[in-house]
């Protein structure tokens, strides 16, 4: 639970401005916590608090780091990665070390969140025995049902293994459906954590055939078992690439940007 040190609070009134859920007020020119009122442990009155008087469980609320100062060229820099990022299904035999996916990931933890509930869990696939005993089970099933996958084991069978290119590391992520936002939330960390990941010169590719396998599949839902009302949301390739490019790519489809028709609203 949130608590405020009365002997340190200064009554500036940071905290009260910063709380989405109006849990705290002034009283005696102190800040007073009113748990109540729906906190949601988002920590930003502890990040407004200039002395630091706010602890959550009795531990801070802040991580004790200084606020960073971007360079001038960061905003440039941020663009760039964003437009040079690409999917890559190419992938050279090293395995990637397993701190540098704990390391995007965790940092994928300061990604918003709906209510912030953080929802988001993982498994992970690493190693090429892995890869080839999962990749059978999609295969065998698609033999089984002789559906609209077909063209996966078309592929496979001519040496593409369109699931999982040549990685040997990917990163599964899984909700609870019952969550405020579960899919969004999902989305939104493993965005981050794959701009984390290419940034630090990993390749990274969406596997959403891998996705809707590991949430169909009997086989695949019994190995990588999740509690009752979860399902996956996401998938993510990872490796060091084995692809080169040398231009940043047109998109054809541009932002879409529209103004609303208020037409004689008078709201």
């Amino acid at each position: 639970m949130i608590a405020i040190d009365r002997s340190l609070c200064i009554g500036c009134g940071n905290c009260l401005d910063k709380c989405p859920c109006r849990s705290i007020s002034i009283e005696d020119d102190k800040a007073v916590y009113h748990p109540e009122k729906g906190c949601i442990k988002c920590m930003h009155c502890g990040a407004a608090c200039p002395c630091e008087a706010i602890t959550y469980d009795g531990g801070p609320t802040v991580t004790g780091e200084d606020l960073p100062e971007f360079s001038i060229d960061f905003p440039n820099e941020l663009e760039n990665l964003i437009k040079s990022r690409r999917s890559y299904r190419i992938f050279t035999d090293e395995m990637v070390p397993m701190e540098e996916i704990e390391h995007a990931l965790d940092v994928a933890s300061w990604a918003p969140s709906a209510k912030n509930q953080h929802p988001t869990k993982y498994y992970l696939i690493r190693g090429s025995e892995e890869v080839r005993k999962v990749t059978k089970l999609i295969m065998d099933d698609i033999r089984e049902k002789q559906d609209e996958r077909l063209e996966l084991l078309k592929a496979y069978e001519e040496g593409n293994n369109k699931v999982f290119g040549t990685a040997s590391t990917a990163i599964l992520a899984y909700a609870r459906c019952n969550a405020v936002n579960p899919q969004t939330d999902t989305a939104i960390k493993m965005a981050t954590a794959e701009l984390v990941l290419q940034s630090r010169g990993f390749g990274t590719c969406w596997s959403g055939y891998l996705m809707r396998s590991l949430n169909s599949i009997k086989a695949l839902k019994e190995i990588f078992s999740v509690p009752e009302n979860n399902m996956f949301f996401a998938c993510l390739l990872v490796g060091y690439p084995a692809e080169k490019y040398c231009h940043i790519p047109e998109r054809i489809k541009r932002a879409d940007i529209k103004s609303a028709d208020w037409g004689n609203s008078e709201a």
